[in-house]
């Protein structure tokens, strides 16, 4: 082997451990879920107080199962969603859901939510819902996963 190429071989061997910790967002993802070495109590109370640091409203607070729902929130471009955290030992799971007001008929607006997903073109409404929830929980911890569950739509 000469020279240039066992350069080339040990810069190989160098970046690989950058490359394989880079995680791919499932397409369709609507659950993240932040990993720590806290208890679910302390989840709870760090959750609860940085939501209202943020002047977050919290509109659910399940103290028994350390569960907490947010009040809509603004999401730029994308109109308003809420979260939902669901604090465990050792993680903290986010899901949200987006408002969606449409007109049917005449002038009868109807309101429904839906799972904030991992889908859409990068401006979408969709898309940027996500986005946002991804910032949010980037604020608990830098160990994330994102999962596709049936049980969160």
């Amino acid at each position: 082997m000469n020279f240039i190429n066992m350069k080339k071989f040990i810069i190989a061997l160098l970046l690989f451990p950058i490359f394989s910790f880079a995680q791919v967002i499932p397409e369709k993802a609507n659950l993240i879920t932040v990993t720590n070495s806290e208890t679910a109590y302390a989840n709870f109370t760090d959750v609860r107080l940085l939501l209202t640091k943020k002047g977050i409203e919290i509109t659910k607070l399940d103290k028994d199962a350390f569960d907490i729902k947010t009040g809509l929130i603004e999401v730029k471009g994308a109109g308003s969603c809420y979260y939902e955290f669901f604090c465990r030992d050792n993680q903290i799971i986010i899901s949200g859901k987006n408002k969606n007001d449409s007109i049917q008929g005449e002038n009868k607006a109807t309101t429904s939510f839906e799972a904030i997903t991992n889908t859409g073109t990068k401006d979408s409404p969709t898309k940027l819902s996500f986005e946002a929830m991804k910032e949010m929980a980037k604020l608990f911890g830098t160990k994330i996963k994102y999962e596709v569950s049936k049980y969160y739509q």
